[in-house]
């Protein structure tokens, strides 16, 4: 098996929100957030999304974060470090530096689609189930980045 395969990333497309709408969104889902720091937030969200039924989880984009220019990609999470949050709606595994170019034969992942559309329409229906409001005139953009593999596990690769 070709060592890109098994790659332990992937190249994800979906939806850049910025900080202070992630903060407002999410707070709609747990009131006891409102106010508090970036860092609660996303520990919040990723605690929320695991407890969730398996089916719902499955609606519900695992957070990824884009950090600010200069920013190490470990670090905690705040308000100074971080310039957005993203919510995938799709991946692909990671081959090479050409996908995260914009232009060419990899910009498709770079541009949304209506598959793209109809899955942040339905979270953000899934939100206001709950009772929450996801205002998905409030995303900042379309975007793409380079993350950690859905299935890759520490010590499996």
């Amino acid at each position: 098996m070709a060592a890109t395969s098994r790659s332990k990333y992937a190249v994800y497309s979906g939806y850049l929100v910025s900080v202070d709408d992630f903060k407002n969104f999410f707070a709609t889902i747990k009131p006891s957030l409102a106010k508090k720091p970036f860092d609660e937030h996303v520990l919040g969200y990723d605690s929320w999304r695991r407890r969730l039924p398996k089916a719902d989880q499955a609606r519900v984009p695992r957070l990824r974060l884009i950090p600010l220019p200069d920013i190490p990609e470990i670090c905690m999470p705040t308000d100074d470090t971080v310039d957005k949050a993203f919510l995938p709606t799709r991946h692909v595994r990671y081959t090479s530096k050409k996908q995260l170019c914009r232009d060419g034969e990899n910009r498709h992942l770079w541009e949304e689609n209506e598959e793209d559309k109809a899955k942040l329409e339905e979270f953000s229906r899934f939100i206001a189930s709950l009772g929450g409001n996801l205002d998905v005139t409030r995303v900042a953009g379309f975007g793409c980045l380079k993350d950690r593999h859905p299935d890759f596990a520490w010590g499996n690769w």
